[in-house]
């Protein structure tokens, strides 16, 4: 039997996985940055093609399906590395300010994407 060694990280506060990406933007350019794999109220992981630059404030805009509107924030990427599949990258965020509240944009979002905890 093979001894494998597990690393449990403990949150504050429980994330919500998505089962379905949900496309994250640049707000100032418009372009797509990468896809959500998880958000919370304080923060939300990137999942991107290209790394992201950490200690950088981005403004970001997630666009919610059928026309339901748009979630602007800023955040700031604290790490980056490479993902389990070597094409893409995990980048951690913490969001710091919106115009709506944190809380209601990890809400908006239960209602139109199913999660698992």
């Amino acid at each position: 039997m093979a001894n494998h060694s597990f690393t449990h990280e403990k949150r504050l506060i429980p994330r919500h996985h998505l089962t379905e990406y949900l496309t994250v933007y640049n707000g100032y350019t418009d372009r797509a940055m990468g896809f959500i794999g998880n958000i919370s109220t304080q923060g939300l992981m990137l999942i991107s093609e290209l790394p992201i630059m950490t200690g950088a404030e981005y403004q970001l805009l997630i666009k919610l399906p059928n026309n339901a509107g748009v979630i602007d924030f800023i955040a700031v990427c604290l790490w980056c590395k490479a993902d389990v599949d070597q094409r893409y990258f995990d980048s951690g965020f913490e969001i710091i300010h919106t115009h709506r509240g944190i809380e209601d944009i990890v809400e908006s979002l239960k209602h139109y994407f199913s999660f698992k905890d």
